[in-house]
C-alpha cells in the first residue's frame, strides 16, 4: 500500500527502492507460494514504476523475466492492476513506432518520422519522459522538413513533460537563434545553464567530490558565454518573420 502510494505521488524512484528492500523481509517471512506471490508483485510494480519513469527497456526485461517464471495471468487478473491489456504489449508497441521513427530519422525520412512518433505519442498514456523524448525527436524531424514553429512547439511540449531535458531545451534553444527570438533564446540558455549546473551538483554530491567534470565545466562556460552574446545580440534585432511563416 505504501510502495501504491508513493507511485500516485508519482514518486517512483522511492516505490522501486521501497519494493527492492522490502524483497529481503518478503523472503524471511513467507515461505513457498506465499514468498512467490510476493516476488512476482513487487517484479510488476516494479516495471510499472520503470514504465512512468521512461525507462521501458528496464520495464521489459522484467517483464520478460515475469512471462518466463510464469503464471502472470493471476497478476493481470488482479483487480489492483489498471488496465486489462498487458503492459509488455504496450511496451513493446511504443518501442516499436519510437525505433521505427528513429530509423527513418536516419535514413532521412522525415515525414515518415513524425508519423511514427505521432503514433507513438496517441498510445503512450502514463509515461511521460517517454512522450517527452518523442516530442524532441518529432521535432528534430519538423526541423528537419523546414517546419520551425512545430519543431518549437514539440520541443515546448517536451519540457513541460521533463522539465530537466536538456536535450530538448538546447534543441529549442537553437530553433529560437534560427528565427532570432533573442528574447526567448536568452531564456532558453538560462534555463540549461541552470539545468547544467543542478546536475553537476547532483553529481559531486554523490561522487562525494566538490569538482566538476571538465565536460560539465565546459558545457557550463559555453552557455554562460552564449547568453552574455545574446545580450548583445538581441539588441536591435527583429525576428526572421519569413523563416517563420
Amino acid at each position: 500500500m505504501k510502495a501504491e502510494a508513493l507511485c500516485l505521488l508519482q514518486r517512483y524512484e522511492e516505490a522501486i527502492r521501497l519494493c527492492e528492500q522490502s524483497m529481503a523481509f518478503a523472503d524471511s517471512n513467507f515461505s513457498g507460494y506465499e514468498i512467490y506471490q510476493v516476488k512476482l508483485w513487487r517484479w510488476f510494480f516494479i516495471s510499472k514504476s520503470y514504465f512512468h519513469l521512461g525507462r521501458l527497456e528496464a520495464a521489459l526485461d522484467l517483464l520478460n523475466k515475469l512471462e518466463k517464471v510464469g503464471s502472470t495471468k493471476e497478476m493481470y487478473a488482479s483487480k489492483k492492476l489498471e488496465s486489462s491489456v498487458p503492459l509488455s504489449v504496450t511496451i513493446h508497441e511504443l518501442l516499436r513506432h519510437k525505433n521505427a521513427g528513429n530509423e527513418a530519422f536516419r535514413s532521412g525520412s522525415y515525414t515518415e518520422a513524425v508519423e511514427h512518433y505521432t503514433v507513438a505519442l496517441s498510445s503512450n498514456v502514463g509515461s511521460r519522459p517517454f512522450s517527452a523524448i518523442c516530442l524532441c525527436n518529432r521535432g528534430a524531424a519538423h526541423q528537419a522538413l523546414g517546419q520551425i514553429t512545430d519543431a518549437i512547439a514539440d520541443g515546448s511540449l517536451a519540457i513541460a513533460l521533463d522539465g530537466n531535458y536538456v536535450k530538448a531545451v538546447s534543441r529549442r534553444a537553437t530553433l529560437h537563434e534560427m528565427i532570432q527570438d533573442h528574447g526567448e533564446l536568452a531564456g532558453d540558455l538560462q534555463r540549461l545553464v541552470s539545468i547544467l549546473e543542478n546536475q553537476s551538483n547532483d553529481m559531486a554530491k554523490e561522487s562525494g567530490s566538490l569538482g566538476r567534470s571538465s565536460g560539465s565545466v565546459k558545457e557550463l562556460r559555453d552557455g554562460h558565454r552564449c547568453m552574455h552574446l545574446m545580450e548583445e545580440a538581441k539588441k536591435g534585432i527583429s525576428l526572421d518573420f519569413y523563416l517563420i511563416l
